[in-house]
């Protein structure tokens, strides 16, 4: 516990997560304002694309700035989420002060968990605000135009039965996914620098950007393994527009980058299982 308090003190007062929570909030509020706007200045495009909340909210308005600002930089978010905690401490006295007086074990599963509850609570709370934000400002739920049709989950994908039961219930599921992804690099990122435990920190930053943008970057290039790009799952017009995307599909994927995780853990400790230095 005292572990625990000691790294979530320290990374919310941490410069790169406070920017990067404040960048969130900026897309997550002002993104929907901007677009509201537009269609003010054009009733002829309000009436004919509609008005229903549904189709603007950030994940699903994939032609809105702040989706793709947020899409673009989803790896970069979760490398900074880590807060570069662990090198810091390799680098200062920290490091020894903290895993003598209560041992490895603790000072790393702190680490992991830490990191990814603040970067769930935060990716979390700031989608819940854009949700709020977007259902204020676009009001009508209930006139849907033909353009409103195509928002509308493929029959068989993992999101139909909860749109067919509420919209809302699609939406906060997405909200909850891109949440938990995020938390899940962050913990990979965190590996990953734990395991190269190199000494420049733009390097530690970068490199885990790097290996997960070219993992998606393959999944990308070849039709046969898109469908199990987690990229494409988190995004709502994916399940508009690809078939395949059931539960079974998101299940082996999600469950797959845990795996992933918990390998690269089992890793961290076997490295350090001897190493005081």
């Amino acid at each position: 516990m005292n572990y625990l308090k000691i790294d979530f003190k320290r990374l919310i007062t941490d410069k790169k997560i406070v920017i990067t929570v404040l960048i969130l909030l900026i897309i997550a509020v002002i993104d929907p304002i901007t677009v509201a706007r537009h269609f003010s200045n054009n009733a002829q495009a309000a009436q004919t694309i509609g008005q229903n909340p549904f189709q603007f909210w950030m994940l699903m308005n994939s032609v809105s700035w702040g989706n793709h600002i947020y899409n673009t930089a989803f790896w970069i978010f979760a490398v900074l989420f880590t807060g570069l905690i662990y090198h810091e401490d390799k680098n200062t006295s920290l490091y020894m002060y903290q895993i003598t007086r209560g041992g490895k074990g603790a000072y790393f599963i702190s680490k992991f968990i830490s990191t990814s509850t603040l970067s769930f609570l935060a990716v979390f709370v700031t989608l819940e605000i854009n949700v709020l934000m977007t259902y204020t400002l676009f009001p009508d739920t209930v006139h849907k135009t033909e353009q409103y049709s195509f928002s509308i989950p493929q029959k068989g994908s993992f999101v139909y039965d909860a749109f067919l039961s509420n919209p809302m219930n699609m939406v906060q599921i997405y909200t909850l996914m891109n949440a938990l992804a995020i938390s899940m690099f962050v913990v990979f990122s965190l590996c990953i620098s734990m395991l190269l435990n190199l000494k420049n920190r733009y390097v530690i930053l970068i490199i885990p950007v790097i290996i997960l943008y070219g993992i998606s970057y393959i999944a990308d290039s070849y039709p046969s393994l898109s469908l199990y790009n987690i990229r494409i799952i988190l995004q709502p017009l994916a399940a508009v527009g690809i078939t395949g995307i059931n539960w079974q599909v998101v299940i082996f994927v999600i469950g797959g980058w845990m795996l992933v995780n918990v390998l690269l853990m089992g890793a961290v400790f076997y490295k350090t299982r001897n190493c005081y230095d």
